[in-house]
């Protein structure tokens, strides 16, 4: 994220509260849609949510490449811990740029209350923590989020409703910004916003998240899924904005192990076909 200034704030926020997971499962199993929703919740980076369960711990490298001038490359290691059920216990994200330069890191672990993830962003210079709680059940129900750099204090407040089967339904942000002076002191001007996601299914899989911003901005992304005898092979999303398509990511699962898990991935969206994300994934089974 590039320096903010106040006066076109509301744009940029959007990148700081938007939902970028690619899939979200909701089942017959109300335990396990639980765990699903937990996962989603976090919003790990390049994570693609597929059901988990049995796994121990997953160890991904990702590469993005940008083809064109100027041309990159930058890896990301991505180490992730599971429980029994598949819920994600501990993630520990790091980027790299192709001079071997860390740009960013990121690492959730589990907390008395729930989950703490603890964000540095290198390049932009910075940090943020997010506190997730829940309930007896288990259920993530509120995150809160400090995310400070050098020039302002940016602060948001989730909240999280489910359907009957643990399925997530709805998520509510409330978010602040307060600019601040070289000493790290508030300025007085402060902006302020609220945002909501429904998140609709169909044949046990997301299908439609509906995004409506306080400045009038609405968004919707749409899920599709291809199978090749039962076996998932490539997630489709589709983003608009105000009505006009915006975004088209396609995930292709392509290889796979004898447990039906997948191996390795790529990711593409079709307005930037000069990027692409290949991603490589070993498994450890409890």
């Amino acid at each position: 994220m590039q320096k903010i200034k106040l006066p076109f704030i509301a744009m940029p926020l959007i990148a700081l509260i938007s939902t970028n997971t690619l899939a979200l499962n909701c089942g017959d199993n109300i335990t396990q849609n639980q765990v699903e929703a937990n996962n989603y919740i976090f919003q790990l980076h390049d994570y693609i949510e597929t059901s988990a369960k049995g796994v121990k711990q997953e160890i991904r490298t990702i590469v993005n490449t940008k083809t064109d001038e100027p041309a990159y490359q930058m890896t990301a290691h991505h180490t992730l811990d599971y429980d029994p059920e598949g819920l994600i216990l501990l993630s520990h994200y790091e980027l790299y740029s192709d001079q071997n330069k860390q740009l960013y890191s990121e690492h959730l672990q589990k907390i008395n209350t729930g989950w703490e993830n603890i964000i540095e962003d290198f390049e932009d210079k910075t940090n943020s923590i997010t506190q997730f709680t829940t309930d007896k059940e288990g259920k993530i129900i509120q995150s809160h989020q400090v995310k400070k750099a050098v020039d302002f204090i940016f602060i948001q407040n989730d909240s999280y409703q489910y359907d009957n089967n643990n399925c997530l339904i709805n998520k509510r942000v409330q978010w602040q910004l307060k600019e601040t002076d070289k000493n790290s002191q508030y300025t007085g001007k402060d902006l302020s916003g609220a945002s909501s996601f429904v998140f609709e299914y169909q044949d046990q899989k997301l299908a439609k998240m509906i995004s409506q911003f306080s400045n009038g901005l609405q968004k919707e992304n749409n899920y599709s899924y291809q199978y090749d005898n039962n076996q998932l092979t490539t997630i489709q999303s589709n983003e608009f904005t105000n009505g006009k398509e915006s975004a088209n990511y396609l995930i292709q699962l392509l290889t796979f192990n004898d447990k039906h898990d997948w191996l390795s991935a790529s990711k593409v969206n079709k307005f930037q076909e000069n990027k692409q994300s290949t991603i490589v994934r070993k498994i450890t089974y409890y």
